[in-house]
C-alpha cells in the first residue's frame, strides 16, 4: 500500500466530459468548485491512497479534518475502526510529545468515544505508556499495521460495493472488448462500403463511355439510313424524269407503260 496507482484513465476522461460540460452550460462557479475538490479531495476510488493519506496525516495536524471528510465520503460504518484510530492517534502523538493535541482532543473529541474508551485518558499521566500492560500492545509496530491492513479492507470492500455511475458505467462500456469488436467491424462495413462506392463511380464512367459509343453507333446508323434514303430519292427523281422524258419524246402511253415494265424488271433482276 505504500505506492499509490495514478487515477484510471477512465475517471479522467469522466471529469475532463464533466469539466467541459461545465463550461458549456456556463456553470463558472461549479467548475472552478469542481477543480479544487478534485485536487484536494481524497479519491475514493482508491482505499490505498485514503488509507496511506490518514496514517500520514497522524503525526500533523489536520488527521481528525481529513479523517471526518473520508467517513462522510464514505456512508458506512466506521464505529469499529474509529476507536482504532483513535488509539494509534494517541499513541503517534505521545512519541511525537504533543500533549497539547492529546488533551485537546481528550476534552473535546471529534468523536463518539465509547465507555469502554476511559481508561486512555489517564494515558497522558502514565510515565511510560509503552511498558504498561493496559497500553504497551498500542506501541508496538505490528498494531499500526495491521490497523492500516484493516482499515485498506474495509474501504476496498466499500469501493467495490458501490454502484458506478451512468456516465462511468458507459464509459467502462465503450472501453470494452465487445464495444472494440463491434467498432472493428463497423470499421471493415465502412472500408467496404467505401470499395464499394469506387466501383460503382467506376462503373458510372463505363456506363457513360457506353453512352457514348452508342450515341456514336447511333448517329452512324442514322447517317447510312439518310444517305440511303437520299439515294432513293434520287433515284425516284431521275425515274420520273425518264419517264417524263420517254412520254415527251413518243407521245403515247404504251411508250411509258413498256419503260416502267422495264425498270421494275431490272430492279427485280438486281434484287435477284
Amino acid at each position: 500500500m505504500s505506492s499509490s496507482p495514478p487515477p484510471p484513465p477512465l475517471l479522467l476522461t469522466c471529469d475532463s466530459l464533466v469539466t467541459s460540460y461545465l463550461l458549456y452550460r456556463g456553470y463558472t462557479s461549479t467548475h472552478t468548485s469542481f477543480l479544487s475538490e478534485s485536487k484536494h479531495s481524497p479519491d475514493i476510488t482508491n482505499p490505498s491512497k485514503i488509507v496511506d493519506g490518514l496514517f500520514a496525516a497522524m503525526e500533523g495536524e489536520n488527521f481528525w479534518t481529513l479523517y471526518l471528510r473520508v467517513k462522510e465520503l464514505f456512508d458506512a460504518k466506521w464505529s469499529q475502526w474509529e476507536i482504532h484510530l483513535a488509539k494509534c492517534w494517541l499513541v503517534t502523538k505521545i512519541k511525537c510529545n504533543s500533549h497539547t493535541e492529546i488533551h485537546d482532543f481528550l476534552s473535546s473529541p471529534p468523536i463518539t468515544l465509547p465507555s469502554s474508551f476511559r481508561p486512555w485518558y489517564s494515558i497522558v499521566y502514565v510515565r511510560t505508556p509503552e511498558k504498561d500492560a493496559a497500553f504497551s500492545s498500542y506501541f508496538m509496530g505490528s498494531f499500526r499495521e495491521n490497523l492500516k491492513i484493516g482499515v485498506f479492507n474495509f474501504l476496498n470492500s466499500v469501493v467495490k460495493g458501490v454502484e458506478l455511475p451512468r456516465i462511468l458505467f458507459l464509459l467502462k462500456y465503450m472501453g470494452s472488448d465487445e464495444q472494440r469488436a463491434v467498432r472493428s467491424e463497423i470499421e471493415g462495413l465502412r472500408g467496404k462500403s467505401n470499395a464499394l462506392e469506387e466501383e460503382n463511380e467506376g462503373l458510372k464512367r463505363r456506363v457513360k463511355e457506353l453512352e457514348g459509343h452508342v450515341e456514336g453507333l447511333v448517329d452512324a446508323v442514322v447517317g447510312e439510313i439518310e444517305d440511303d434514303n437520299k439515294k432513293l430519292w434520287r433515284d425516284d427523281v431521275k425515274r420520273g424524269e425518264m419517264v417524263k422524258r420517254a412520254v415527251a419524246s413518243r407521245g403515247n402511253v404504251e411508250e411509258f407503260l413498256r419503260i416502267l415494265r422495264s425498270e421494275e424488271e431490272e430492279e427485280g433482276g438486281g434484287a435477284l
